[in-house]
């Protein structure tokens, strides 16, 4: 009886180790995956950042683009010529100048009060 209990312990033994080889292939390979799913988040952040960026300094140059362009028509140059000029198509330049065109100030009107 005493070597059937020393058989499933050995055996208990051998299971557990064997177990935590499995368990340790699994988790070795689960870091390996969080590793990249890491990497990836960075990049995409990064990513996102660098396109946030890009996207002011193109609103930014769009508008500098747009004043300019009103600047020429100001200057009594047609939209069709500064299209010309610019290499641009003429729905383009007129497309900037509105888009970019600044509402007028409104001036500021006295709030009605009561007099005691």
């Amino acid at each position: 009886m005493e070597e059937a209990v020393v058989r499933t312990v050995s055996r208990q033994v051998a299971a557990l180790t064997k177990a935590r080889e499995r368990r340790r292939a699994l988790d070795a390979a689960r870091d390996e995956q969080d590793r990249r799913v890491e990497e990836a988040t960075a990049e995409a952040l990064v990513a996102l950042e660098v396109r946030r960026e890009a996207e002011q300094g193109l609103q930014a140059a769009t508008a500098t683009l747009g004043e300019t362009l009103r600047a020429l028509l100001a200057e009594d140059v047609s939209a069709e010529r500064a299209a010309a000029l610019l290499e641009l198509d003429t729905a383009e330049v007129r497309r900037l100048t509105k888009m970019t065109e600044r509402p007028a100030a409104t001036p500021a009107r006295p709030v009605a009060t009561e007099s005691s």
